[in-house]
C-alpha cells in the first residue's frame, strides 16, 4: 500500500499533536515542523502507527529554513497530500496603543507573513504535482476581532483571505480550505483565569472549551475526500460562540 503523507507547520504544540496523530491513526506518514517544543516521546508514540515521521526545527519568520524545511521533506517522501499550516504565536493582551513595534513585526511575521512564504514554497510543489490539499489554521478572532488582540486578530484574518485567493489560483487541482478554532484547551489559552473560563463555557452553546481533537477532526474532514467539493471556505469550530 502507498502511504499518504501530510505536512503539519507547528507540530508539537496542542493542535498539532492532536492534527498529527489523527493522521497517523488513518496511516498518513507524518512530516512537522518545531521551533521550541520538541517531544521526543510524542515523536516515537507516532511511530508506533508504523507509520514514517520526519520532524525539523523551521522558525517561519526565516525565509530560507522554510525553503530547506520543504525541500527536505520533499527529498524524504517525494509527493504530499495534505498540509496543514498550524504554526504561529499568541499576542499579550493589551492595548494596541502600548504594543512596541517590535512586538507588531514578530506576530505578523510569524503568522502572517511565515504562512504566506510557507504556502508560497509549498504550492510550487503542490502544482508540480497537481495534487493537494491545504487546509490553514485561522482563528475566531480572524472574523469577530479580540479586544486587546488587534494584531493577532488582524494576522488570522490575513490567513482568511489568503485562504480564499489561493482556493481560486490553485483550482481545480488543489483544494484549500481554513479552520477558525474558537476558544480552545490548550497550553496557548492556560492563562485564562477561572472566571474567564467560566464566561467563556457560559458564552459557548456547547458550554465547554473546544478540545485539540476538535479541531483535528475538522482538519481532517477537509483534507481528505469527503470534502472533495468544498474549496475556499472557512470551517468554524467553535462550539456555537460565534454566530451570524
Amino acid at each position: 500500500m502507498i502511504r499518504k503523507t501530510v505536512l503539519i507547520t507547528g507540530g508539537f504544540g496542542d493542535i498539532g499533536k492532536a492534527t498529527a496523530k489523527k493522521f497517523a491513526e488513518n496511516g498518513y506518514n507524518v512530516a512537522l515542523t518545531y521551533l521550541n517544543s520538541f517531544d521526543n516521546e510524542f515523536l516515537n508514540s507516532l511511530k508506533s502507527y508504523n507509520i514514517d515521521v520526519f520532524a525539523m526545527s523551521c522558525d517561519q519568520r526565516n525565509e530560507s529554513e522554510i525553503i530547506n524545511y520543504v525541500n527536505s521533506v520533499f527529498s524524504e517522501f517525494e509527493y504530499i497530500d495534505a498540509v496543514v499550516l498550524n504554526a504561529g504565536k499568541a499576542e499579550s493582551e493589551k492595548l494596541l496603543a502600548e504594543k512596541e513595534t517590535s512586538e507588531i513585526d514578530d506576530i505578523i511575521s510569524t503568522n502572517l507573513r511565515g504562512t504566506i512564504l510557507f504556502a508560497r514554497e509549498i504550492t510550487k510543489k503542490l502544482m508540480a504535482q497537481k495534487h493537494g490539499n491545504i487546509v490553514m489554521i485561522s482563528s475566531v478572532y480572524g472574523q469577530t476581532g479580540g479586544s486587546l488582540e488587534s494584531v493577532y486578530s488582524a494576522t488570522k484574518a490575513g490567513i482568511i483571505g489568503l485562504t480564499k485567493s489561493l482556493a481560486v489560483e490553485l483550482s481545480p487541482t488543489i483544494r484549500v480550505n481554513c479552520i477558525a478554532p474558537g476558544y480552545i484547551d490548550t497550553k496557548m489559552n492556560s492563562n485564562y483565569t477561572k472566571n474567564t473560563i467560566k464566561y467563556i463555557k457560559n458564552e459557548t452553546p456547547l458550554e465547554r472549551l473546544g478540545l485539540p481533537e476538535d479541531i483535528a477532526n475538522a482538519v481532517y474532514f477537509l483534507s481528505t475526500e469527503e470534502s472533495s467539493f468544498i474549496t475556499g471556505e472557512v470551517l468554524t469550530v467553535s462550539g456555537g460562540i460565534v454566530r451570524f
